[in-house]
């Protein structure tokens, strides 16, 4: 399976490489994804198969009244199987529900029936949202429910998954892929808004570890995932600002040009828009499963659901663009060159 995604004629990289995802070298491309990926490129002899693949999709959006939300996401997940089944990870990568502990069951009832790798998961703003239930059980954005804190959809978030805390390192064959998520919302400070935000101990957190990663191999990727990009960085990310605390962040992973940062949030098509970027670290969105955004910052009036696979070689990490409804790749793929000891 994995010859016929990438063949031995791959263009392997220095730095970043378009690539079809069938893997028949370099794919001509618009002049703005050129200019956000440009690299120097050589030939490479070709690893017979990756290390291992991860999948993430963002943007879920399971609600317990909400059966097509529950359809994208089956279908997804049916898709990354049948393409990786031997995949080592699946990132759930915030907005996972609408708040609720009935979403949450409803979706971990659904993954209950699906096939699927091992899940890791983040939060994201809409798992805040019990913020704005009412006692009904309906949706009033315009005051704050009395009943529900961050602190009890944290605790909700934590409990549901079995986490000490909102963030959290994992190790897969040697890579480190570290987890975040916002860890409060409006109840806290209104001007939080949509944005995460990530409290000193999260960001120290954050420090340390990627100071072990880069010790242990300063040439190996580091994974980094969070909901809300930083802002000004991928399109779509200067409508607001995406992290409280995004100087900080930046600041942090510029010290480590290793590192991928994975986001969703805006939900904007990464097909159509630039959702892929070299700053001093790679930023990459996985768009959104449950619906997925045009240019104009507004919905597609087709039903498209778009993640990412991930393949990681021990040279380089090839990010693939999937299309679910469809069931079509989305070109050209992206990979990413690393000098590994």
């Amino acid at each position: 399976m994995f010859l016929s995604i990438i063949r031995s004629s791959l263009v392997v990289l220095l730095g970043l490489a378009l690539i079809n995802p069938t893997g028949e070298g370099l794919k001509s491309t618009s002049t703005s994804q050129q200019a956000a990926v440009q690299a120097t490129v050589q030939v490479a002899p070709q690893t017979a198969t990756p290390l291992f693949s991860f999948s993430v999709m963002s943007d879920i959006h399971v609600m317990s009244s909400d059966s097509a939300s529950q359809q994208l996401l089956k279908q997804a997940l049916a898709d990354h199987h049948e393409l990786r089944p031997d995949s080592k990870l699946l990132v759930l990568n915030g907005d996972l529900t609408n708040g609720s502990e009935g979403d949450y069951r409803s979706l971990m009832a659904l993954l209950s029936h699906q096939p699927h790798a091992p899940v890791q998961a983040t939060m994201g703003n809409h798992d805040f949202y019990g913020v704005w239930r009412t006692p009904e059980g309906e949706t009033d954005y315009t005051k704050l429910n009395p009943s529900w804190s961050s602190r009890d959809a944290v605790a909700l978030f934590d409990r549901i998954w079995g986490y000490d805390k909102p963030y959290h390192e994992l190790v897969v064959e040697g890579y480190h892929f570290l987890f975040l998520s916002g860890e409060a919302y409006r109840d806290v400070d209104a001007s939080i808004k949509e944005d995460a935000f990530l409290s000193p101990a999260q960001l120290s957190w954050l420090r340390e570890r990627l100071t072990d990663a880069s010790a242990a191999d300063a040439g190996k990727p580091v994974f980094v995932f969070l909901h809300q990009p930083l802002p000004r960085t991928l399109d779509g990310t200067d409508t607001e600002l995406g992290v409280v605390q995004h100087q900080e962040l930046r600041a942090l992973l510029d010290a480590h040009p290793n590192v991928i940062l994975f986001s969703g949030h805006t939900h904007w098509n990464v097909e159509t828009t630039n959702q892929v970027k070299q700053l001093k670290f790679l930023a990459a969105s996985s768009a959104s499963i449950r619906e997925v955004w045009s240019a104009q910052n507004e919905p597609e009036t087709q039903s498209l659901s778009q993640s990412l696979i991930v393949d990681v070689y021990p040279e380089r990490v090839v990010i693939l663009r999937r299309e679910h409804t469809e069931k079509r790749w989305i070109e050209p793929s992206i990979a990413k060159g690393y000098d590994v000891k």
